[in-house]
Parts: C-alpha cells; structure tokens; sequence
C-alpha cells in the first residue's frame, strides 16, 4: 500500500485577508482618602484637573462621581463624532445641593449617592441618584446643573 501525502488527506487550504479597527478608550480614576468627599469643596475640580492636565482640550464619554471616587471614560482617539463633552465643564458647584436636592424626594437618611454626567441621548445630562433605607430617588439637570426632572423615591 503506498503512503498517501498528508497534505492529499486535509481541506484545502484558504487564505482570508481580514482587517480591524479598534478603537479603545482610556479610564482615569481618582479615589480620596476616607473622611473627605468629593463634595468637599474643590475636591472635584482637583480631580478632573489632575485627570486632564496633560491635555486640558481632552474629551469624556462618561463621568461618574460617588463619595470618594472619580471614574472618567475619555472619548478615544480617532473616534469620529462620539457624543463626548469636556469633563471641565461640567458644574462642579453645583454638585453638592443637587445630592442635597434628591436626598431630600423621600429616601429617608441617605446612604449613597452617585453622579453620572454624558452625552449618550443627545445634550449633556447630569443624573444624581440617591440612595437611602426607604428608596432611591433621582433628578436629571441639563449641562449647566439646572434640575430637569425629578423621580422620588418609591
């Protein structure tokens, strides 16, 4: 019996040319020790800034803001026309009565709270989420912090 070639017995061969794009984006995160919050005051400006003082022009997808802690999702490079905003410009002033205002739409002692600022529908929104034992309420500001709707906690 003669040997059959091994390269007789397997499927041709194909060749597929295949391309790829990626496109990542970077995280920054800023955390602060206990017994400070980022409500303090200036606390966030110093947070974004030291996030983006290398490039002050640099643009987010998401900002998100709890107790001690700063998460910010940069737009990535190359992105096209992702629905980013500048992180900078968000109303860091306002941020501690907006907590204050949504604590106040019935979740009793609040427990938590977290910001989230983006650009995902359309014009920039704020949402502020609290937490507390009898629910979670929320409000929803436009880019300058001004209160657009508010959902008590039920």
């Amino acid at each position: 019996m003669d040997a059959v070639p091994l390269e007789d017995l397997l499927p041709p061969r194909r060749t597929t040319r295949r391309s790829a794009c990626a496109a990542t984006s970077a995280t920054g995160t800023v955390t602060i020790d206990a017994g400070r919050s980022m409500l303090d005051r200036g606390e966030l400006r110093r947070a974004i800034d030291s996030l983006t003082e290398d490039d002050v022009k640099r643009t987010a997808l998401t900002v998100v803001v709890q107790e001690r802690l700063l998460s910010v999702v940069f737009t990535p490079t190359g992105a096209g026309a992702a629905p980013d905003f500048a992180p900078r410009s968000l109303p860091y002033e306002r941020f501690p009565a907006l907590v204050e205002e949504a604590s106040g739409l019935g979740v009793g002692s609040p427990q938590s709270w977290q910001l989230t600022a983006d650009r995902l529908t359309g014009a920039l929104t704020i949402r502020v989420s609290v937490t507390g034992p009898d629910g979670t309420a929320s409000l929803e500001t436009d880019a300058r912090g001004r209160v657009i709707r508010r959902i008590p906690a039920s």
